[in-house]
């Protein structure tokens, strides 16, 4: 059986309040940036953590932040993955995705698209929520580091 846990999604550091119904937050990360926003962050942490240069030292409160937000967006997705029944009664799934909107989002592929819990699903059926979720700071610390500090980054996901 699944270990339930309660956990805060830590919107206050983000948002306005505190929010913390999963459903609201994703409202409102979507009012901030678009999920091409997102993605594009994770694939500049990615890149810089296997290089052997810093992060901008300029952009280092936008890590920090970005950080912060890719921290609770792993916390709601981890909330909507422990209850599913609920993601279902909201109806959040897009019954028909256009050719331009595949176009768009080329990490998803149609039927992720077209039901979003499936991207939740297949994280948290392989991966604990501790281990997405330490793997992540991880990353974020490879990418804030230079070769002097050694870019060492263990990533279990």
């Amino acid at each position: 059986m699944m270990k339930m846990c309660e956990l805060t999604l830590e919107s206050y550091y983000w948002t306005e309040d505190k929010v913390e119904c999963p459903y609201e937050l994703l409202v409102l990360l979507k009012e901030q940036a678009n999920m091409g926003y997102f993605h594009q962050q994770l694939n500049n942490y990615c890149l810089y953590s296997l290089s052997h240069v810093m992060y901008d030292k300029k952009r280092v409160s936008e890590v920090i932040y970005d950080a912060i937000v890719f921290q609770s967006i792993i916390k709601i997705t981890y909330k909507i993955f422990q209850n599913p029944e609920e993601f279902k009664i909201r109806n959040l799934c897009k019954h028909q995705v256009s050719e331009k909107q595949l176009q768009e989002v080329k990490y998803l592929d149609k039927k992720e698209i077209e039901n979003p819990y499936l991207v939740f699903e297949n994280i948290f059926k392989k991966h604990t929520f501790e281990n997405v979720s330490k793997s992540f700071l991880n990353l974020i610390l490879a990418t804030m580091a230079d070769d002097t500090y050694r870019k060492d980054f263990d990533c279990s996901v």
